[in-house]
């Protein structure tokens, strides 16, 4: 379960990183750009180690809400008022969270992370998920990047290097189709606070 949640740390992390970076006569322009704007709708699959986890995010209006299945588990998370809403739909609870924990983790505008150390190393085509593709590769100090590889008129997906790690991210949505909905808390939930 740490492992998953880490891994979705991450995730977000690289969109959120991918926001704050221009791209301007890039493959890659118009994804960013809706990554920067108010409110969208994204759904992943990535494949690690034999691991498939399958991830779905809506932002608007600074909320996130995202869901994340892997191995029979779902885990979801709300972002909103400044606080991180871990909710646990078998057990009925809800894990609250403050914003300095979400920060310390890498997540939302609260992060400490300089964003502005993403930078656009170059473009290339290269084989994902068995096309040849268009991509930009960013480049994050610590040594690692990011490949954004569009197909057509369609952000197809994300490759994340560290080190000798390659994990693929497949896009297998990606709209503005956000129902207000997502970012509701169970009422009836037990709430737990950390």
């Amino acid at each position: 379960m740490k492992k998953l949640i880490v891994l979705t740390f991450v995730l977000v992390l690289t969109f959120i990183f991918a926001a704050c970076c221009t791209a301007s006569d890039r493959v890659s322009e118009t994804f960013f750009k809706m990554f920067a704007g108010d409110s969208y709708h994204m759904k992943t699959k990535i494949v690690d180690g034999g691991e498939e986890i399958t991830m779905e995010t809506y932002v608007k209006k600074g909320m996130t809400a995202t869901t994340t299945k892997t191995q029979g588990e779902t885990v979801r998370m709300i972002m909103r008022d400044n606080k991180m809403y871990m909710i646990d739909d078998s057990e009925k609870t809800v894990m609250v969270m403050p914003a300095s924990i979400q920060a310390q983790a890498g997540m939302g505008k609260t992060t400490a992370i300089n964003t502005e150390k993403m930078r656009y190393v170059g473009s290339g085509t290269a084989n994902f998920q068995g096309k040849n593709l268009p991509y930009d590769e960013y480049s994050i100090d610590g040594g690692s990047k990011s490949q954004f590889f569009v197909d057509g008129n369609k952000l197809a997906g994300i490759r994340n290097i560290n080190g000798g790690n390659v994990t693929e991210v497949v896009i297998l949505a990606l709209d503005q189709n956000v129902p207000d909905n997502v970012f509701q808390i169970p009422a009836e939930y037990t709430q737990i606070s950390f």
